[in-house]
Order: structure tokens, then sequence, then C-alpha cells
């Protein structure tokens, strides 16, 4: 068994306060001003639109918890995939490591720089080229993060700051301002709107969607050895990110719920409604409100790429460190900066933008993304028998009952999720397994063992 990446006592520069920014960060982004509005008339009532979000919330508390006991244990870079590698294997560490940084990362990081650059243009006086604003974000991003390792987090924390500031303003306006009144839906909607139970597989697909909303969670893990104090420090940042998320996200979703109705969320057409965020806004404080939220949504995604190239790079050193990737791609510089990983990062990222449609593709991978994020969270069971004299600053309360609810509820979500959309993701989980066994050999060619 490999040791985990070895870490600098000079390079854990990061508090508690700095390490729950940079986890706030990962975790909120355009979700929580876009997703209910795209199943709200699905799942049709107030109770169920609430219950994907409350679920959601207890899916990442029980996994946070499940990985802040590791997370103190094994302080290292990306420990969400070092603990399912020590747990599982090294060819199953490898398949989550790689399922991470593709999807949870290069692709995201590519996706969000894309969704930013249409907040941007709702701005400009005159329309941008997308991937040219995506690619600016994305180099600045990285350029953050060179002048070293207190400063690329210090200005993540300051963005985190000012995101909690925003959305934390629009629950209090939202839910003390006066309007006119809630929207309703038509007589038509009305009569047509399905009677969805609270564990129906529409509340259940709401549920796998609201999930990615909270994912990131596991990012206070995979940046602990950055983390000072890490027994201490890591446990109670990934505790504290996930509380403040959870308040704000409920505190949002009743501005919602306050404004229109579930079956109300819909655009003209009858489709779903694609930005309920801005629609709340300019129907509570006017369209100058609803521009202002552009702007603001659009440094949100910002935020979410910073903390997603600080975390991109620490899976990254962890992979290069277990030979999965060329083991140059770990070494940082004598600041700390992980200046290779950084760049690797930045490169797929930008590669990825000239993917095709890059939603169709997280579509794909919603089954495989859920299965190996809860290996990382088995892992805690695992570990505690392979490991039993291992020092635990922190234990999971309620143990084992706390990881098995994580495992049970993703693994309801997900058979509900395939059980309503067919087994097309099946299909392509099981084929970028395949392709990602195959090209293990060829990511390390050369490359001394």
């Amino acid at each position: 068994m490999h040791t985990p990446t070895p870490t600098s006592e000079r390079f854990r520069v990061v508090g508690a306060i700095g390490a729950t920014g940079i986890i706030v960060a990962s975790m909120v982004g355009s979700g929580i001003f876009t997703l209910t509005g795209k199943f709200g008339a699905l799942v049709g009532s107030d109770r169920n639109v609430l219950a994907a979000w409350i679920i959601g919330g207890v899916l990442a508390l029980a996994g946070g918890l499940s990985l802040a006991e590791l997370g103190a244990m094994i302080p290292c870079s990306g420990g969400s995939v070092e603990f399912a590698r020590r747990a599982f294997g090294r060819t199953t560490g490898y398949l989550v490591a790689m399922v991470t940084i593709l999807s949870g990362y290069f692709l995201s990081i590519a996706a969000v720089g894309l969704m930013l650059a249409e907040y941007v243009n709702k701005l400009a006086p005159e329309p941008l080229p997308l991937k040219a604003i995506a690619i600016a974000a994305i180099v600045l991003a990285f350029l953050s993060q060179l002048p070293g390792l207190r400063a690329g987090y210090a200005f993540n924390t300051a963005l985190s700051v000012l995101k909690v500031a925003f959305v934390a303003a629009f629950v209090a306006a939202g839910l003390l301002w006066p309007f006119e009144g809630r929207m309703e839906p038509t007589a038509g909607a009305l009569a047509a709107a399905p009677g969805h139970g609270l564990f129906s597989a529409a509340v259940a697909s709401a549920t796998l969607a609201v999930s990615f909303a909270y994912l990131g969670w596991s990012t206070g893990a995979d940046i602990a050895g950055d983390i000072r104090r890490p027994g201490r420090n890591v446990p109670l940042s990934i505790l504290s990110a996930i509380g403040i998320v959870f308040v704000l996200y409920i505190g949002v979703n009743l501005v919602y719920l306050r404004v229109m109705a579930p079956l109300a969320m819909t655009e003209p057409d009858g489709g779903p409604m694609q930005a309920i965020g801005a629609v709340t806004a300019t129907r509570l404080f006017g369209a100058t409100a609803g521009g202002l939220m552009a702007g603001v949504i659009a440094l949100l995604f910002f935020s979410t790429m910073v903390s997603g190239t600080i975390t991109a790079a620490r899976i990254l050193e962890s992979m290069a460190h277990a030979r999965e990737i060329p083991a140059w791609t770990g070494v940082r510089r004598a600041s700390g900066v992980p200046l290779r990983a950084l760049a690797v990062t930045v490169a797929a990222s930008l590669a990825c933008l000239a993917i095709g449609n890059l939603d169709d593709i997280f579509g794909l991978l919603t089954v495989l993304v859920n299965v190996f994020s809860s290996l990382s969270v088995a892992a805690v069971m695992v570990l505690r028998r392979t490991m039993p004299d291992a020092p635990r600053p922190f234990r999971v309360p309620l143990y084992p009952f706390t990881p098995l609810l994580y495992l049970a509820l993703a693994g309801w979500s997900i058979a509900a999720s395939v059980a309503e959309g067919g087994w097309k993701s099946v299909i392509a989980s099981l084929a970028t397994v395949a392709a990602l066994l195959i090209i293990k050999p060829l990511l390390t060619l050369g490359s001394p063992r």
C-alpha cells in the first residue's frame, strides 16, 4: 500500500475559515438559481420542491461526515480519491480519480465558463463570443493562484464571502419584500398536473439533480494537504460549509415558493423555467434587479471556477503520487504552488471547450459520478476494518448509520432516475469505464515506476 501525497508542514497555510470558504465556493454555483425552475412543475407541490432540497442536504451531510473522519485521519491532497484507492484497490481508485477529475473538474470548469459567458453577454452592450469569454475566465482563475498559496486561497475566500453575502441578502429581501402576489398556474396546467408522492420517481430525479448543487462537500478532504491542524479543521470546515449552504439553499427556495407556485415554474411555451432566480428577482424588485442578478450570477460562476481549479490541482497531485499520471505533474514549486497541476487543469479545461454539448455529457455520466462518489463515502466503513488502529481525531456520529444513510439515499435516487430515464446513462457509464481502463497504461507511458 502506497502512502498518500507527502505534504510539507510549510504548505499547510489554510485555516478553518479559508477551508470553509473553498468548500462553500465549490458547493454554491448556478444550481440554486436554476434547478428549482427546471423540476418545480414536474414535482408539482411546495412540499416536493422542499423535500428534494432537504433530502439533498441530508445526503450531503451524511457524506460530509464520512469524509470528515477520513480527511482528519489521512490529511492529503486529493483525499476523496485516496480513500477509495486505499479501501477498494488501485484500479478502483484510478477510476474514481479519472471520473472525478474529468466530470467534476475539467468538463465542469469548461461548462461553468460557458454559462458565465452567457450571463456576461446579458450585461455587455454587444454580444461577445461565448468561448472567448470562457477562455478568459478559465485563464484568469489559473492566474489567481500563481502569486502563492496564501494569496490564492485568500482570493477564493474573498469571493466566497461575497457569494454568501449576496445569497443571504437575496433570501432576506425575498422573504420580506412586498410584491403583487404569487404566480399561480393556469387552469389547464392545474388540471393536467400529475400527483406525485414524496417518494415518487419525479422527486427522486429532482433529488439527484439537487445532489449536484450540493456537490463540493468533498473539497475539504481534497485540499486537506494544505490545511493547518487537519484533525480539527477538516471536519470543522466541512460541517460548517454544509450547514451554511443548507440554510442558504432552503432560504432561496422559500423565496421562490413565496413568489410562484411550482406548477407556474414554466416558460411561455410550457417548458421548464430556465432562469428562476432572475425571474424571481424581476418579479420582486423590478427589471433592474433582474439585470443585476445576471452580473452577480456571473461572479458566482467565476468563484466556482476558482475553487474548482484549486481542487483539481490537488486531485492531480494525488494521481501523480499514485503513478496514475506522470509523476512530474505532482511536483510543487518552492513556494508551494502546484504550478504543473494547475497548468494541466487549465489546459484540459480549455480543451473541453472544443467538445459539443457539455450538458448532454453530464446527463449521460450522472449515474457514474454518483456511483463513484458513493465509493469515497463507503471507504469509511472499509477503512474502519482495515485500519482499526489509525488515529481518528474525528469519528462519524451514529456510525455506521450515517454512511449507510448516504449510500441508501444515493442508491434510491440513482435507481429511480434510471427507471424514469432509461438505460442510456448506464450504457454510457459502462462504456466510459471500459475506455478509461483501456487508456490507463497510456497515461504513464515512459514514466518511471
